[in-house]
């Protein structure tokens, strides 16, 4: 009897091994497919940071530009001041006003670096947080997974032996000596 009951305890086993490995094969591949979406969500999300940061600062160099052109009242058709040069006074106010601009356009220039980091770290969150949460859920599932394959197989391996011991018990003994 011990050699019918091994013998349906390691089919049932490997029955079940099987059945967690495609499980395993299933979950591993949804869990690499949220790897590679979060990581292409990252990539694009840094990228458009990276561009939004140069407007932002080509947008300051403009505005410094135009801040000089108006402190020191440059003529668009020449390029050159119509302040004179020789006027130490006029040259003052003028690189006073300059300097005030520049101050003027780095806050503005903060305030809305700050605020566009915002509004992508809400992005972030919004996009990026459930795929993080369904990455930690099957990352925990395939663990779990791995841990039952693993019982299971001693499972098998305990019944594979017991099956082994069982064919001992009912192999006639020829030698005559009981």
């Amino acid at each position: 009897m011990g050699i019918l009951t091994a013998g349906f305890l390691k089919m049932y086993t490997k029955k079940l091994q099987l059945q967690l490995q495609n499980q395993l094969t299933r979950v591993t591949l949804q869990h690499n497919k949220i790897q590679k979406q979060i990581a292409n969500q990252e990539r694009m999300v840094n990228q458009c940071e990276q561009r939004q940061n140069s407007i932002f600062n080509a947008g300051l160099q403009m505005a410094n530009w135009n801040a000089y052109n108006t402190a020191f009242a440059v003529d668009p058709t020449t390029g050159q001041s119509t302040i004179d040069a020789n006027d130490a006074n006029a040259m003052q106010a003028a690189s006073s006003q300059y300097q005030m601009m520049q101050q003027k356009n780095a806050v503005l220039a903060q305030q809305a670096k700050l605020f566009q980091e915002n509004v992508f770290e809400q992005f972030r969150t919004a996009q990026l947080e459930p795929l993080h949460q369904l990455e930690e859920s099957l990352a925990m599932e395939k663990a779990s997974l791995e841990t039952r394959l693993a019982t299971i197989k001693e499972q098998y391996d305990a019944a594979k032996q017991m099956e082994k011991d069982s064919i001992k018990d009912v192999t006639p003994d020829y030698t005559g000596q009981g």
